[in-house]
């Protein structure tokens, strides 16, 4: 079998067992040297870090994609170039991924969010270990790929001070009404109203786009001109608290 037919069953495989991926992560060897990619159009490339920390070589492929985990590599038309699309890395070693930005027209007002994609195909067993009984996994890690314009208005790191949060209900629930007016992508990991052990609270994780909305479910329904105590992710994937007023 070729490497484009093994890449496309491996990846085949693993979008069957994607949901149950995580129980199996401990048995991935290669790991990603970050939480996210943030490019900026002034970067004439990036770079991300693979390292082999298993007892084994991997076969790795890394691709972009638009949002959709289940599109089809060879199909999709980004305006990135990823150097090498495709590696081997033998256990102990290191492969630098780099990505170039091709030039061709995004929007220049806000941020664009894409997906780095890398799949690692796991060596061909042994003769020992091979038979009947014998299942083998390819595993995939996505990342959140961030293209970030020249000149758009603020700082990144302020765009979470300048969300508007607003109590309301959704299918007769309560939830945590946000704006977002900055032009960046703002990561919300957990939020609270109020304080104490039965504030109504939010924890599952979401992210809210460029003037774009999210409804966050709560616990319970916030009480009026509460104070909302939230955590995001900056740009190196670290944990930054805030307060804001309820509106």
């Amino acid at each position: 079998m070729n490497i484009r037919k093994l890449l496309s069953s491996a990846m085949a495989a693993c979008l069957l067992v994607l949901g149950a991926m995580l129980p199996c992560a401990a048995q991935a060897s290669v790991v990603i040297a970050g939480t996210r990619v943030i490019y900026n159009a002034t970067d004439s490339e990036v770079t991300l870090k693979l390292s082999n920390v298993g007892k084994s070589p991997a076969l790795i492929q890394v691709w972009l994609d638009k949002g959709d985990p289940k599109a089809d590599p060879s199909k999709l038309d980004l305006p990135f170039v990823m150097t090498p699309p495709l590696a081997r890395i033998d256990p102990g070693k290191s492969q630098t991924i780099r990505m170039a930005y091709t030039g061709e027209a995004m929007p220049q007002d806000r941020e664009t969010l894409l997906w780095f994609n890398m799949l690692e195909v796991p060596p061909k067993p042994t003769a020992e270990l091979a038979g009947p009984n014998y299942v083998q996994l390819a595993f995939r890690s996505r990342l959140k790929f961030f293209f970030r314009p020249v000149g758009l208005q603020g700082k990144a790191d302020d765009a979470p001070g300048k969300l508007v949060w607003r109590a309301g209900t959704q299918d007769g629930k309560p939830v945590l009404l946000i704006s977002n007016p900055t032009p960046y992508h703002v990561t919300i990991i957990e939020a609270q109203v109020g304080e104490g052990l039965h504030a109504p609270k939010f924890d599952a994780g979401g992210m809210v786009a460029p003037g774009g909305e999210l409804a966050l479910p709560l616990s319970a329904a916030p009480a009026a001109g509460g104070k909302v105590s939230f955590t995001t992710l900056n740009d190196y994937g670290g944990p930054m608290k805030h307060e804001a007023a309820l509106q």
